[in-house]
């Protein structure tokens, strides 16, 4: 028996639904690729705000906050 193929498949560059017959002409909208691009990079993402989260928290992130706002608020 012949294994049932899927009419349509997700494209691997922006996760789009591409009907087999058109993959070879498509195109990623750049919008649509980095969506999806952040998308795969959700764990990642996640990690680095609870990270710096964490380090904000700390006397040494606290200055840097401070710091940084002190910084901004001079070139206004």
């Amino acid at each position: 028996l012949a294994a049932h193929q899927p009419q349509y498949m997700p494209c691997n560059h922006c996760g789009a639904s591409v009907a087999r017959s058109e993959a070879d002409g498509h195109v990623c909208e750049p919008e649509r690729k980095l969506d999806f691009e952040v998308f795969q990079l959700r764990n990642e993402v996640e990690a680095f705000e609870t990270e710096l989260e964490s380090y904000l928290e700390t006397p040494r992130g606290r200055f840097e906050a401070w710091f940084a706002e002190r910084e901004r608020r001079r070139s206004d």
